[in-house]
Order: structure tokens, then sequence, then C-alpha cells
């Protein structure tokens, strides 16, 4: 339906998203500016999950939208490589947007991977709100339909919006249960019909499988929260967006923990259709181990457990070089280096009752002149046993500790 280019907004010097809606090109001079009146409330809904809109602009009977430009791309070449975590991470975004949007009377109608762009940190945002709404009545206005028509995309669609009917926000539910359907199992619940008519009877008419009958490895906590959200009835569908995130939330805390939000950013692209996907490690490894990271891309993980959970980690720090021991001891005072030192005071004060000693023998204070010099010369103590002290010279004395002679005693 439309043509983007990734443009530069020169008075503002930055890159926007150029959406050019010319399949909407009528020789009807007020097509356009009924579609921009239509798509001008939606755009003025801001919220962290929903994509910026710019500026709305016709030239030449041809609507644009400048929008927020979005580096990741879309959802779509994520989807069936995501794990537990990666999937709560896109479905509280999508929650999100919708809940902020729903509460301001604007509904999307057109949820699908296509729509949901992945930022450069790995978060989501919605984009096209309203768009399939103001398509819907400038086409049904310009007559290039019968009445009652509809315009988004049948594998998504809600069977009341299939039929024309009232749509709101029990139809952004039921696509959204869709899209869970599609990230849990990797394709969509009627992947084996092609023809978009036979597409929207199927949603009308046939009952949704259960995520765990295409995929056995699906939880089935996960399963019935997407039955949920796709009956057929909108009135016995989850009450509102809020409201299925509290429940799904409930389901991943039970099967991942409180600390689930670690893994949920997604893989950042890098060049045109290629993905990187970090390091990953299972949760609920023990911490202290060595653990070895792999590069392989995640998996889509549907099972429950810590270890079915593939969490996306930062680097770990490379291990430093051996270094000296003595060095390594004086670095880290509180292990190593306090022993050290109390040995050390221990020899000396050894060292220095030896050597009181020795000189009491003797009857005199040593000759400096007489004992060797350096400070690292030592003699052995007699009646040491077998093993050996090392007792200073008066060199190495400390100047603080001076050892003096005995007194004479009062007979001499």
């Amino acid at each position: 339906m439309a043509t983007v280019y990734l443009a530069r907004q020169v008075d503002l010097d930055r890159l926007v998203a150029l959406k050019e809606l010319s399949a909407l090109r009528q020789s009807d001079p007020t097509f356009a500016r009924r579609f921009l009146r239509e798509s001008r409330l939606a755009g003025s809904l801001s919220h962290p999950n929903i994509v910026t809109v710019h500026d709305y602009l016709e030239r030449d009977g041809v609507p644009y939208i400048a929008m927020e430009y979005v580096s990741g791309g879309s959802l779509r070449p994520h989807v069936g490589h995501l794990s537990l975590t990666q999937i709560a991470g896109v479905l509280e975004g999508v929650l999100a947007a919708l809940d902020h949007a729903h509460s301001r009377h604007v509904v999307h109608r057109d949820l699908k991977p296509e729509n949901v762009m992945v930022t450069a940190d790995g978060g989501v945002k919605l984009t096209d709100f309203g768009i399939a709404k103001a398509t819907g009545a400038a086409q049904t206005s310009s007559f290039l339909t019968r009445a009652g028509s509809t315009v988004g995309t049948p594998s998504y669609m809600a069977p009341e919006q299939a039929m024309g009917q009232e749509v709101g926000p029990w139809t952004d539910l039921y696509s959204v249960g869709v899209m869970a359907f599609e990230l849990v199992t990797g394709r969509v619940p009627f992947h084996d019909t092609e023809d978009p008519m036979s597409i929207l009877l199927r949603q009308v008419n046939d009952p949704i499988p259960p995520a765990t009958s295409v995929d056995p490895g699906v939880d089935p906590r996960i399963s019935s929260w997407i039955e949920a959200l796709l009956v057929k009835e909108p009135t016995d569908r989850l009450g509102s967006a809020s409201a299925a995130w509290d429940e799904f939330e409930e389901i991943v805390l039970g099967l991942v923990g409180p600390r689930w939000r670690r893994g949920t950013r997604l893989a950042v692209a890098s060049g045109a259709g290629h993905a990187v996907t970090p390091p990953t490690t299972p949760v609920g490894r023990p911490r202290g181990r060595s653990t070895t990271t792999s590069t392989a891309p995640t998996r889509r993980v549907t099972g429950g457990g810590d270890a079915a959970v593939a969490a996306t980690t930062a680097p770990r720090r490379p291990p430093r070089p051996p270094d000296d021991a003595g060095a390594d001891a004086a670095r880290r005072p509180g292990r190593g280096g306090r022993g050290a030192i109390l040995r050390r005071v221990a020899e000396l004060a050894l060292a220095v009752v030896a050597l009181v000693a020795a000189v009491a023998q003797r009857g005199g204070s040593p000759d400096p002149a007489s004992a060797p010099k350096g400070p690292s010369s030592a003699a052995p103590v007699a009646g040491a046993g077998t093993e050996e002290m090392a007792i200073p010279t008066p060199q190495a004395m400390p100047t603080a500790c001076p050892v003096r002679p005995p007194r004479a005693s009062s007979a001499a």
C-alpha cells in the first residue's frame, strides 16, 4: 500500500521514515485531506512503545506521513527465533502501547509483526496507528469497494473485523493473540490456507487449535492464555490490554522468576537482513562457576523451567593474567597480604630477642664493623634446632626500635 523512504528533515537535521501512500492516489481532490484528517487523530499518541509521528502532508494528491526512524527494522525476521523472555518483552511493549492507545479511544486495527518495529537497543515500538481506519474510511467514501469492506491483514484479523462489524480494543487483543500464537509456535493459526477470503472465513467459523497441538513444547499456561485472546465472541475475551499483560506476566514469573527482564532485549540487525545474536546462557546457572558462551542464534523456547529459558547476558570480563605472588598479596591486604605482614613482624620480634640474648652473652654491644654488610645478611641462631631464622644486621634494624646493651650489675 505504501513506499517508505529514509529521508532527512533538513530544518532539524534528522533522519525520518517518510511513508508515501501512493496506492491511495485518487482523482477526488478531497481524498488526501480526508485521509490526513482521520490519521492525525491516531498520530497524536505519545508513548515509549509507539513510533512518533512528526508530520502529515499532501503533495499532488498523494498523502505522506513523516515518522520516527526506527533502525532495527520490523519484528518479522525475529519470529520463530526468540526465547521465552524475549517473547515476553515483545508482548509487554505491544500491550503497553495498546493500553495507552485504547485509553484515548484509538484502535490500531492492523496488528502484525510488520507493524512492530525493533529499536536500536532491542526494544519494540508499534507503528501505523489508525492508518487502517483512515484507509478504510477513505476507500469506502470513494466507493472503491463495497460498503462494509474491511482493511487489514486476514491472518491477524478478528472475526468481527472480517465481517465488517464494530471494532474496538477487543479487536486488537484478538490480533495480539494471533501474534503470540505465531511467536511461540513459529506459524499463524491458519498457515495452511493461502487464499485471503478463505482465511477470513476460517477466522469467523473455525476454532483456532491450541498452541500445544501445534508445538507440544509450549507451556500449557501460555497456550491457555492465548486461547483466551482468540475467543470468537468479543465479549468473552480478556477485558483489556493491561489485564492481558497482568495474566501473562504471572505466567512468566512462574516459569522464569522475578529477573526475567534481563533477557528481553532483541538482537539488533547488523546490515540488511542479518541479525546479530548476543551470547546466551541458561537461566538458573549456579553462580561462581565458569562457563563458555556461545554465539549460536537464540532458539525459541516454549517450555517451562529455568533450564529451558535462554537469557541474554553481558560479555564476561577476561581473566587477569598471572602476576607476582608477593605483589598480588600486597594488592589484597584483606587476604594473603595481612598474613604476610604478621609473619614479617613476628620474624623481626624474634630477631630482636635473639640479638639481645647474643649481646648479653658477649658482655657488650655488638661491633658493627665485624658484622656482615648488607640488609640481607643473616646468621643462624644457636639452639634453633634444624630450622634457621634470619637475624638482621644492625644496619638493617629499624631506627625506631634501638637495641640497648644490658645494664651492668652493682657488684661489678
